[in-house]
């Protein structure tokens, strides 16, 4: 999932999206915190954007969910996920570990 927070800290979920992208999406749900809705323009795209992902079914199957970013975007997206999902829910002050680099 791709997430963008507008300026009222309010997340709204959208997939396919990269972060800083100027779009137009529509609210389908509501929840206490967020809200999901689905892609419908993409007005600037990111220049991180990949605009034929290789696999045709990345936008529907979920199992290839990052191929509209570049391999850079990717990396850096996924490090973020794990290190936010580290903090939260681990409670881990990451300054105390070295940082996790590519391969």
């Amino acid at each position: 999932d791709d997430s963008n927070s507008i300026s009222s800290g309010w997340v709204i979920m959208v997939p396919n999206v990269i972060p800083d992208e100027l779009v137009r999406v529509r609210i389908y749900r509501n929840h206490k915190t967020y809200s999901d809705a689905d892609l419908l323009e993409i007005i600037e795209a990111s220049p991180n954007r990949i605009h034929e992902p290789k696999c045709p079914l990345s936008t529907i199957c979920g199992g290839c969910q990052y191929q509209h970013m570049n391999v850079q975007t990717q990396r850096e997206w996924k490090r973020e996920q794990v290190e936010q999902l580290l903090q939260r829910v681990g409670g881990l002050d990451l300054n105390s570990f070295p940082r996790v680099k590519d391969t």
